[in-house]
């Protein structure tokens, strides 16, 4: 892989990086600590509830559910920021073909370096987004059988 292998300095990466980007990955970062503790208190309630044999079927069930539904709004959330760096990246792009075409007016060439910042970007803000999407992935596989049994304890 390319991208883990280049040597990259970050506060030159950063300075060359858009404000549209700068706010992103403030946003996500603060999205991911959000999504991160909303996960984790979604699973340690889990196991809270699995343990703690309730007998009240209706508070487990309203818990279960509410659990669920928290997982599918964080689903929703992790679209949301996905779109949000589509539009982000395409700023950056649009940036950096504008940078090409000021350079082409200019005595020094464009070389493959005026890539790096978006790359960076993308690379950034695609392995934040893939390791929220495991997170919530995991999280969701140990609901989804509670949510089964206690639907089958309905009917």
């Amino acid at each position: 892989m390319f991208i883990l292998t280049m040597h990259w300095d970050l506060r030159s990466l950063w300075a060359v990086l858009t404000v549209t980007a700068h706010l992103y990955i403030l946003c996500l970062t603060v999205a991911a600590v959000y999504s991160t503790g909303s996960l984790v208190r979604i699973a340690f309630r889990l196991r809270l509830l699995s343990k703690n044999a309730a007998t009240d079927v209706s508070d487990v069930r309203s818990r279960l559910f509410e659990m669920g539904s928290g997982i599918e709004a964080l689903r929703q959330f992790h679209t949301l920021l996905f779109l949000l760096f589509g539009v982000c990246c395409a700023n950056e792009v649009v940036a950096l073909l504008r940078a090409i075409q000021y350079s082409s007016v200019s005595l020094s060439a464009v070389r493959m370096d005026v890539f790096e910042p978006v790359a960076a970007f993308a690379f950034f803000v695609l392995a934040v987004l893939l390791l929220l999407h495991v997170f919530q992935w995991a999280v969701a596989t140990r609901l989804r059988p509670a949510l089964r049994a206690n639907i089958k304890i309905l009917h």
